[in-house]
């Protein structure tokens, strides 16, 4: 589906410059749909973000690393300088 025409000129641009709580942005180093510089153009737009690439890891880092990312997303979750 994400390979058909029809999401050539999907983005999500307009969607994250509403976003005004921090972000952890997650990819999986080896994600063979996307690349690490969507993660960077979050980053550069949304200036709480924090970037989490993930190694030996495709494009469901879910699968691929779950202890890995539930660790680093609970202690984001928990991160006291998010409370302001």
């Amino acid at each position: 589906m994400w390979l058909s025409s029809a999401f050539r000129d999907w983005n999500i641009e307009a969607e994250i410059a509403t976003i005004r709580c921090p972000v952890l942005a997650v990819q999986g180093e080896d994600d063979e749909y996307g690349t690490l510089e969507q993660i960077r153009a979050i980053a550069r737009r949304l200036p709480k973000t924090r970037l989490l690439v993930i190694p030996k890891c495709g494009h469901s880092p879910h699968r691929d690393q779950p202890e890995l990312l539930a660790d680093n997303a609970a202690r984001f979750i928990l991160d006291p300088s998010h409370s302001s």
